[in-house]
């Protein structure tokens, strides 16, 4: 009897005390935190804004304006102008794409959905956005998590190819800015095989590109914006995935943007007609780790995360 008694007593004494472990870890991760980090999948929906347009407002002359005053890329008339004329809405018809398909990237979106968490609600940049479809980076979040975004793309052939698909998401025919004011610069347009190469041709440096990839030259006028112009115009500071192709000026897009004012999950950088080693070491100094470097059929890009981002997976 006395040692069913001790026995019992033991249990007893045993349960009390995986109870209070318990009841302590319970406390401190209330306290702390889950040991575990957990990323939520679901971020804070874009919000719709507001665009007022004067049709009678010449809103070309008074960019031209700002672009001899190289305004700050913060400055309020900029940013103005650019929400109320340059960017356009999303269209409410219903999508005109020639294939209905789950990713139309090479590679990249499943790569960068996965470790994003399959996070819904999210909001993309796609810089280099080409027909709208082919290659996009950023058509399976549109569709697919209800992402909102922006497609950036300066050749008006291809923009009016982009309208006609009928995305869901804010466009604008435009580029990114290598300076941190609006420009307007010299853009070199691609032909058959190579028309979506286009580039800014401002430099010897891109001149000899655009002879050694045998693109000929064929020159518009194109105005370019800032990236942080254009994220404060849609009252975004959140970016969940930036595409950034721009046939060679992707450093120097890089170096304009304000990574203390803005956040910037993952990004996925073309490499292919810059410098790798700077590109990575550039985003390295910024927080970013490198992820992957793809090469396959119409991608030679570097995917990037931000070191803060938290995942749920293997790497």
């Amino acid at each position: 009897m006395k040692l069913l008694r001790r026995r019992c007593k033991a249990y007893y004494l045993g349960c009390i005390l995986t109870l209070t472990i318990g009841i302590i870890i319970w406390t401190t991760r209330i306290i702390m935190g889950p040991t575990k980090v957990q990323f939520s999948n679901v971020s804070h929906k874009f919000q719709p804004f507001i665009q007022l347009r004067n049709t009678s407002f010449d809103y070309r002359e008074e960019t031209m304006k700002m672009n001899e005053e190289k305004v700050e890329m913060d400055d309020p008339r900029l940013i103005e102008l650019i929400r109320n004329y340059w960017i356009e809405p999303p269209s409410k018809e219903p999508y005109n794409l020639k294939k209905d398909l789950e990713d139309y990237s090479a590679g990249q979106t499943p790569y960068a959905d996965s470790r994003l968490n399959h996070k819904a609600n999210g909001f993309f940049i796609e810089a280099g956005a080409y027909d709208g479809e082919s290659s996009s980076t950023s058509l399976f979040f549109e569709k697919y998590r209800k992402w909102n975004g922006l497609l950036v793309e300066p050749d008006p052939r291809h923009y009016y190819t982009i309208q006609s698909k009928h995305r869901k998401a804010y466009r604008i025919n435009a580029c990114l800015s290598t300076k941190p004011y609006p420009i307007q610069v010299t853009f070199n347009i691609g032909h058959g095989l190579r028309e979506q190469m286009g580039r800014i041709h401002e430099t010897k440096e891109a001149e000899e590109w655009i002879q050694k990839e045998n693109i000929g030259f064929t020159s518009i006028k194109v105005q370019c914006f800032p990236l942080y112009s254009l994220l404060l115009a849609m009252q975004v500071n959140q970016v969940d995935f930036f595409t950034l192709d721009v046939e060679g000026e992707e450093l120097h897009v890089l170096k304009t943007i304000p990574f203390d004012k803005i956040n910037i999950g993952m990004m996925t950088v073309e490499y292919i007609h810059s410098s790798e080693e700077e590109i990575t070491r550039f985003l390295e100094e910024k927080g970013y780790r490198k992820m992957i470097k793809m090469r396959t059929p119409g991608c030679a890009d570097i995917i990037f995360r931000k070191n803060d981002i938290p995942f749920i997976g293997y790497e």
